[in-house]
């Protein structure tokens, strides 16, 4: 998950049914504020962390995919409904703008 660190970041990160921007804040509660590839704790506090707080490490952020602009345009176009209705939200939080 090294999409998730780095200057490069991905502009979108998206959710089950949520399309938020890649530096959302609600994106890095979820999945913890990631500095680079170096771990910062060993393995096991990490899991004592995340089964405590709720705090995810990158390698287990399985329910958040970043996306760059063609990805989440592919992602919007498959989460429209066939009469045409939108099967899914932007965050209210970041407010992204559509790929």
């Amino acid at each position: 998950r090294r999409r998730f660190a780095g200057p490069g970041r991905p502009p979108y990160a998206a959710e089950k049914r949520t399309l938020h921007r890649g530096d959302c804040e609600k994106v890095e509660q979820s999945v913890g504020r990631v500095a680079g590839d170096e771990r910062t704790a060993p393995p096991a506090e990490e899991l004592t962390r995340f089964a405590h707080d709720g705090r995810l490490s990158p390698e287990w952020a399985t329910h958040v995919r970043l996306l760059d602009a063609a990805e989440a345009t592919g992602w919007v176009e498959e989460r429209i409904g066939p009469r045409g209705g939108a099967r899914y939200r932007l965050c209210r939080t970041c407010a992204p703008e559509l790929p």
